[in-house]
């Protein structure tokens, strides 16, 4: 591999991440609902508590259940309390998942470089930069950036550590815990390395880190004085079914979803990653709400499985037909970016200018 193909690869990533930002602001500020746009979402009420709350400033009673439980999520509100002494507070979190998108892409690529290689790295960050979840969810006053940002700087950490070296596993510990404060879901993460490093006999890194990271999280919301109590006002299960599911699969990897089945067939080297991180994260998703932003933290286990399939699927079809698979794979990774666009577009006129975002409210429609 030439550096200079790596370093136009990386400029590629870069335009193509900004393009669709610029994609992203246009849809979410035309194809919108009344008080929402590409600052203001479902949960970004919540989230402003949150910072005026670092703020120093007086949050009102009848808010003060809402309050606290998205300080169960600390991480952004207190960085966007920081910022908010330089700018606007409705443009900090704006500032910050930009940044925080540039930074999720860069992981992916490595990541999926350690479990593919450069080529194929470079198609999975490609999809993740176009994906759905991220033109919807990835600018507004929200946690999910983040979460998806944290995802793969945990799994590249996970899988590159060496276990004969103690200080990755204590920043794996730090980087863990910023995680669940980010979004309390991703404790996910924290299973995922539970069973990864079991299945590497690892036991002592994996009491030490456990440990580490129950610890830092539960001193958090200690100090903030936060209980379970406050959680489950507003954690309770929404949403559940196939139905969701099945929706929430589609709208995050649509076609793609048979391509990750095929290669995870041809998968042989980093099977036991695939599975742990699946199950971990899947597994915890069941019991959220089924929204395709809380699926998407799957994308480090699906999405080079995806562009693996793409490349055995261009394989077969070169055998049959004279093209270069390269070729092949170029043009279903193209057809797949076009398709989560469009998907997007479809998926914010119906919940948003519809405003169809439930099975009930589609229910309604034929009485």
């Amino acid at each position: 591999m030439r550096k200079g193909t790596k370093i136009n690869r990386m400029i590629i990533l870069l335009a193509v991440s900004l393009l669709q930002m610029s994609i992203a602001a246009l849809l979410l500020n035309n194809l919108t609902m009344e008080g929402w746009s590409v600052t203001h979402a479902e949960d970004s009420e919540g989230y402003l508590l949150g910072v005026r709350f670092f703020l120093g400033e007086d949050i009102p009673p009848a808010s003060l259940s809402l309050l606290k439980y998205r300080l169960f999520s600390p991480v952004l509100p207190f960085l966007a309390a920081l910022l908010a002494r330089f700018m606007p507070v409705a443009y900090t979190f704006l500032v910050v998942n930009m940044l925080l998108w540039l930074l999720s892409v860069y992981l992916c690529y490595r990541c999926a470089e350690t479990l593919l290689n450069e080529r194929l790295a470079y198609y999975t960050a490609l999809l993740f930069t176009t994906s759905l979840p991220l033109i919807v969810w990835g600018l507004p006053i929200m946690v999910d950036m983040a979460a998806f940002f944290f995802a793969v700087l945990n799994c590249l950490l996970i899988i590159r550590i060496s276990p004969d070296k103690r200080l990755p596993y204590l920043i794996l510990a730090l980087t863990l815990s910023l995680a669940i404060l980010t979004k309390p879901s991703l404790v996910s993460l924290l299973i995922f390395f539970i069973l990864y490093a079991g299945f590497q006999k690892q036991y002592l890194k994996i009491v030490s880190v456990v440990s580490l990271t129950v610890m830092l999280v539960g001193s958090m919301y200690f100090y903030l004085g936060l209980g379970s109590e406050d959680f489950l006002t507003y954690g309770y299960l929404r949403h559940r079914g196939f139905f969701y599911v099945m929706n929430a699969l589609t709208f995050c990897f649509h076609w793609g979803i048979p391509l990750a089945v095929w290669g995870m067939y041809g998968e042989k080297q980093h099977r036991v990653f695939y599975l742990t991180y699946f199950m971990s994260t899947f597994g915890c998703y069941l019991t959220f709400v089924h929204n395709p932003r809380l699926l998407f933290i799957v994308f480090p286990a699906v999405l080079p499985l995806v562009v693996r399939g793409m490349e055995l699927c261009a394989q077969k079809v070169a055998q049959h037909r004279h093209y270069k698979p390269e070729n092949i794979v170029t043009a279903l990774v193209c057809s797949y970016m076009l398709t989560s666009a469009l998907l997007a577009v479809l998926y914010l006129y119906s919940t948003r200018v519809l405003q169809y975002r439930s099975l009930e409210s589609i229910k309604s429609l034929f009485g």
